[in-house]
């Protein structure tokens, strides 16, 4: 009995995923030290890369994107935000976007006040190709 409740604790999450959809992959928290913090990646073309930052209520968050050839973008989504599986492989995003940090913003540099505490999302995107970039994230 102790078997099928293990069992069924791993593969319910798995049922309720739409058919040929896969398993989001773990969302990495970003730790920002005082003097802040730099993550790099890669992206494919559509692709998308997503990031965790705790932030404390009407804290200063900035944010920069360098990417070869300018053609990364991200948003930034304030605590609450749901991310679920999404077509293409690409997680979807419920939400709401920081001001000034939304997909028709397409910032690669943002300065702001968190609204609430929590965890915000960032969501590093592609507008063309393939592409390498570094992230930098302060909080103050």
């Amino acid at each position: 009995m102790k078997t099928l409740l293990v069992l069924l604790a791993l593969l319910l999450p798995l049922a309720v995923l739409p058919a040929g959809a896969q398993p989001l992959p773990e969302i990495p928290t970003i730790q920002v030290p005082p003097a802040g913090a730099s993550v790099t990646g890669k992206l494919g073309p559509g692709g998308r890369n997503l990031y965790y930052v705790s932030a404390q209520s009407l804290q200063a968050l900035s944010v920069t994107l360098t990417s070869a050839g300018n053609i990364a973008v991200f948003q930034i989504y304030g605590p609450g935000v749901v991310v679920g599986p999404g077509s293409s492989g690409v997680p979807a995003i419920t939400g709401t976007t920081l001001t000034d940090a939304s997909a028709k913003d397409a910032p690669m540099a943002w300065m702001g006040v968190v609204p609430q505490s929590g965890l915000c999302l960032i969501a590093v995107d592609s507008t063309a190709g393939p592409t390498v970039y570094t992230l930098a994230v302060t909080l103050q």
